[in-house]
């Protein structure tokens, strides 16, 4: 009986050192060195990130004081003999006279928003009845007479739900 627990504590031990010898000095310096590189790589990825961060907040900033003195420029006006802007014409909010389009009429579309000087009483449609095409508008919604043109707009915010040009 005391022969095979002899025999067992011995095989165990056998595998116990044999362990120990596998995990040689040598390779536990190699593993810290391992990890040693692979922190120091995340370092210096983390570093470049900020740099990189720290470069597009100072173009941003950068863009920004030179909108603010273009605008500066734009609102003083202009003084006798002082620099122009290279862009004196700006594009208007709604496009003019266009050629194939009636003269002096302003463009609407579908999903755009009605000027605040057409949202006045004056253009309501009151009697929808007396014009061809019109139908009832829904709840919230008025139809508003531009020129020959007849929109559809939501009263509280200004979007052209429908147009019917005649």
């Amino acid at each position: 009986m005391k022969n095979p627990a002899i025999a067992c504590a011995v095989l165990a031990a056998t595998f116990g050192f044999s362990s120990l010898a596998a995990a040689a000095p040598g390779d536990r310096r190699e593993d810290r060195q391992d990890r040693a590189e692979q922190r120091q790589d995340r370092r210096e990825a983390r570093q470049e990130r900020r740099e990189d961060r720290r470069e597009a907040r100072a173009e941003r900033r950068d863009d920004r004081r030179d909108d603010r003195r273009v605008d500066r420029a734009w609102n003083q006006g202009y003084r006798a003999g002082a620099h122009q802007p290279a862009y004196v014409h700006s594009q208007p909010r709604y496009v003019y006279s266009q050629p194939g389009y009636r003269d002096h009429a302003p463009r609407f579309h579908r999903g755009s928003y009605l000027p605040n000087e057409y949202r006045q009483r004056a253009y309501y449609v009151n009697d929808w009845h007396s014009h061809r095409g019109l139908y009832a508008p829904p709840y919230g919604h008025q139809w508003v007479q531009v020129g020959s043109d007849f929109l559809l707009v939501a009263i509280a915010t200004g979007l052209i739900a429908n147009l019917l040009v005649q």
